[in-house]
């Protein structure tokens, strides 16, 4: 089997090692049109990233209605 080896950029939101996935802002005048994250929380993958205006993603471990949003 033939593996891939992927590359974060600075722009994508990884914390941990939970497995990632992949954002697509469908706005074309964005300035990042795809990213990855590996919140548990996220629901919908077709938005803005956080540099575009979008919300942050939820850190597992810091989520805000427990307190952890140090």
């Amino acid at each position: 089997m033939r593996r891939e080896v992927i590359t974060f950029d600075k722009t994508d939101r990884i914390v941990g090692n939970r497995p990632e996935h992949f954002h697509r802002n469908p706005d074309p005048s964005a300035k990042v049109k795809e990213w990855a994250c590996n919140s548990p929380y996220c629901e919908d993958l077709a938005g803005p990233h956080p540099d575009d205006g979008g919300p942050e993603p939820i850190v597992q471990g810091r989520e805000p209605w427990r307190g952890g949003n140090r």
